[in-house]
């Protein structure tokens, strides 16, 4: 029997399940909306019924289903895999959600949080391949990040490593969700972005219509634009400066904007703040996935699990 993978996406608006080869290639996928009113058990129950259907599914095909992934939206004890918090659906709080998925399904399950799925995800499968050394960072509602260092995640002594959202830039500055001021969050997000653009041209706009009018020519929303980029060349820079990575990729909505108005001011700006050497061959690059990141990133969670423990506990090899 043939080997492959679950791997699931738990975010704030939808839920996505996979199953997936060992190559990664995905033969089923199920999507649901994320029920913001049913809470954790809703949500749990949600992901059973979706984990349930594909496992028939694989049996189906000729797939034994070694391990599950799940690239959580919110805070996770990578170590226990147990969920802090979701931002967005109450309940959550240390929910056991390895635990619990294990006792159903009898399937070694790895969670984690969406920022390192991700980051595993563009690695394997995006604009990170072929390189050991990254810095993905998502630029979207808020911003999170993850790294690769020496073809390895790195997730720091609480599994908070490249949470370069939360650097402080400017120590005066909006007041970031984390209670803290000036983080690049709440100055180069998408939320900080639509927040600044209304405040400063007098009316509700999204980030998208930011960079609609910065497009055309609006000289304000063009100097909001300049000074979210400001933020991130900085942040970004200091990162580099300490991890010294090959590749700087840049995911979220947010990343999607014209080159013109972030790409390549970015790559700009960034000289200001960089050493020469780690400047050298510097590629700042889009990432690949796309609006697929959250559920590559959970196939690449389970593959990454199962790659790390092969030869150590017994996963039928």
């Amino acid at each position: 029997m043939s080997k492959g993978v679950l791997g699931v996406d738990v975010g704030g608006t939808k839920m996505t399940a996979a199953l997936a080869t060992m190559d990664g290639q995905v033969v089923r996928l199920r999507r649901q909306q994320t029920q913001r009113e049913a809470g954790a058990q809703g949500g749990f129950a949600t992901i059973c019924a979706m984990v349930g259907e594909l496992l028939k599914e694989a049996a189906q095909e000729g797939l034994r289903v070694m391990r599950i992934g799940v690239g959580f939206g919110g805070p996770v004890d990578f170590e226990r895999g147990v969920v802090y918090l979701s931002h967005h659906v109450p309940g959550w709080e240390n929910f056991p959600l390895k635990g619990e998925l294990e006792r159903c399904f009898d399937i070694p399950t790895v969670v984690d949080n969406d920022a390192n799925a991700g980051t595993l995800g563009e690695w394997r499968f995006g604009a990170g391949r072929g390189v050991s050394d990254l810095l993905y960072v998502n630029i979207g509602t808020g911003i999170g990040g993850g790294i690769i260092s020496g073809g390895q995640l790195v997730r720091g002594w609480r599994n908070l490593a490249g949470e370069i959202g939360h650097m402080t830039v400017k120590p005066d500055g909006p007041l970031c969700p984390c209670g803290r001021k000036g983080c690049l969050e709440a100055l180069a997000s998408g939320d900080a972005i639509g927040r600044e653009g209304s405040e400063r041209i007098g009316q509700p706009l999204t980030s998208e219509e930011v960079f609609m009018l910065a497009e055309r020519g609006n000289p304000i929303a063009k100097r909001v634009i300049d000074d979210a980029v400001e933020a991130l060349a900085f942040a970004i820079g200091a990162a580099a400066n300490l991890l010294n990575p090959k590749r700087v990729i840049l995911g979220g909505g947010v990343a999607e904007a014209p080159e013109a108005l972030l790409l390549q001011p970015l790559r700009e700006r960034l000289h200001h703040y960089l050493l020469p050497q780690v400047a050298e061959d510097l590629e700042v690059v889009r990432a690949q996935l796309g609006y697929d990141a959250g559920i590559f990133g959970a196939i690449a969670l389970a593959l990454t699990d199962v790659e790390a423990v092969k030869g150590g506990r017994d996963d039928g090899d």
